[in-house]
């Protein structure tokens, strides 16, 4: 069975950029999410934790996460600590999970921390004699994302469309597991404009719902 390990910088990530395809494809491969910050920094009371923690929970189970894992990094502020710091928990999850797949934050996020992440990513899934993870993909989070689609460097180009037409309606129902993080439309994070997105995907490709990825790496060695 395949194994997918999903990296996330906050709660809720994991399911805007991924919940479609967890839903899908978790009745088939395991999917594990890792959550590197609590998300409460500076934006919330300290007994918020507790409850973001209550909500990754219960979204991760409406799309089929086998088990999600939390560290304790600071929120917005993973760009003042020690990049190692980030690197070397990744990897202590790599080494436990040894995902065959691996998908991580994408490079020209708006958010600091998403940059971060991606990088401490690309450093744990190095190509080097060993290297479990065989794909490693980045991935789509509305309201950072497209953020940040100034410099051309920073575009996010999907090359991968996943069809999550029947698991939409999932996803959306994981993500309204997150009050907190959810917003009214037309905010990128409402429910409307995750469908939105999902078909303005969707048409480019010929399809009515996907989520989108960028293929990084794949060392599988064959088609």
């Amino acid at each position: 069975m395949i194994t997918s390990l999903i990296i996330a910088a906050h709660p809720d990530d994991e399911i805007l950029g991924c919940g479609g395809t967890i839903k899908k494809l978790s009745s088939e491969e395991d999917f594990y999410v890792l959550i590197l910050t609590y998300g409460v920094e500076n934006r919330y009371p300290k007994e918020m934790e507790t409850r973001l923690k209550e909500n990754a929970r219960k979204a991760n189970k409406l799309v089929g996460t086998k088990e999600v894992f939390f560290e304790n990094l600071p929120n917005q502020g993973l760009d003042a600590i020690p990049i190692l710091d980030v690197i070397t928990t990744i990897e202590k999850y790599m080494s436990q999970i040894k995902p065959d797949r691996v998908f991580t934050h994408h490079g020209g996020d708006l958010n600091r921390d998403h940059r971060v992440v991606h990088e401490a990513s690309m450093v744990a899934t190095r190509p080097i004699s060993g290297q479990c993870a065989k794909q490693v993909y980045s991935y789509h989070v509305a309201s950072s994302t497209e953020w940040n689609q100034i410099k051309e460097e920073d575009i996010f180009i999907p090359n991968v469309f996943i069809d999550i037409s029947d698991t939409i309606s999932a996803k959306i129902g994981a993500m309204k597991c997150y009050s907190s993080e959810c917003r009214p439309f037309p905010h990128p994070r409402s429910p409307e404009a995750l469908e939105v997105y999902s078909q303005y995907w969707g048409i480019t490709v010929g399809m009515k719902n996907v989520e989108i990825f960028r293929l990084i790496r794949d060392l599988r060695g064959s088609l």
